[in-house]
């Protein structure tokens, strides 16, 4: 399985237009947010295709007020002139997934992860600091997915299959410099790909 960190032809350009009409999340490296924090855009090259995979992290307004800056080295964080070192009590991870073909032998979208209408993939999140990982708690136990869509394609036989899945997660006394890992699982339990996010 090979990741891209950026789409490497016209199909996945078009599946990656979608994800950046997401609610605006600046860079990592700037020192202010507006009102989410972004994962990061990749594509997965599977056996049979390819997912684009994009999303935010947010929580009301938490992060649209929220700045960062480096002082000696460290991060530090300020709402209106205040120092912040905690996440808000709860902070929702979503997450799209697009499938597509990404090579002229592969002409639909991956049946692994997207087979006939629906989808086949779990989540697994966990707080990281440092190197340790520490299990998040997030509701309901499953993610909640909404939006399943199938965009045609002219001129093809096949459609652009997409996912959006939305994670209530419990952050209440997460230190700010922790990330949010999201473990994407294929029906086997096998990493698909993993994206973290952190202000």
């Amino acid at each position: 399985m090979r990741r891209y960190p950026l789409p490497f032809a016209m199909l996945l350009a078009l599946m990656m237009f979608a994800f950046s009409q997401q609610a605006g999340a600046r860079p990592k490296n700037e020192s202010s947010f507006d009102g989410a924090v972004n994962f990061g855009s990749q594509v997965i090259y599977v056996n049979d295709g390819c997912v684009a995979v994009d999303g935010t992290v947010a929580s009301g307004d938490f992060f649209g007020d929220l700045k960062r800056s480096d002082v000696s080295g460290q991060f530090e964080f300020r709402k209106h002139g205040d120092v912040v070192v905690e996440y808000p009590e709860s902070v929702t991870a979503t997450i799209r997934l697009v499938g597509g073909q990404c090579d002229s032998k592969l002409t639909k979208p991956p049946m692994s992860v997207f087979p006939g209408d629906t989808y086949a993939f779990t989540f697994r999140l966990d707080w990281k600091d440092g190197m340790q990982m520490t299990p998040a708690t997030f509701s309901p136990v499953t993610a909640h997915c909404t939006g399943a869509s199938s965009t045609p394609i002219p001129q093809r036989d096949f459609t652009i299959p997409s996912v959006t899945c939305e994670m209530t997660v419990d952050s209440k006394g997460v230190p700010l410099g922790d990330h949010l890992v999201v473990s994407i699982l294929k029906p086997d339990g096998a990493l698909l790909t993993r994206i973290s996010a952190q202000p």
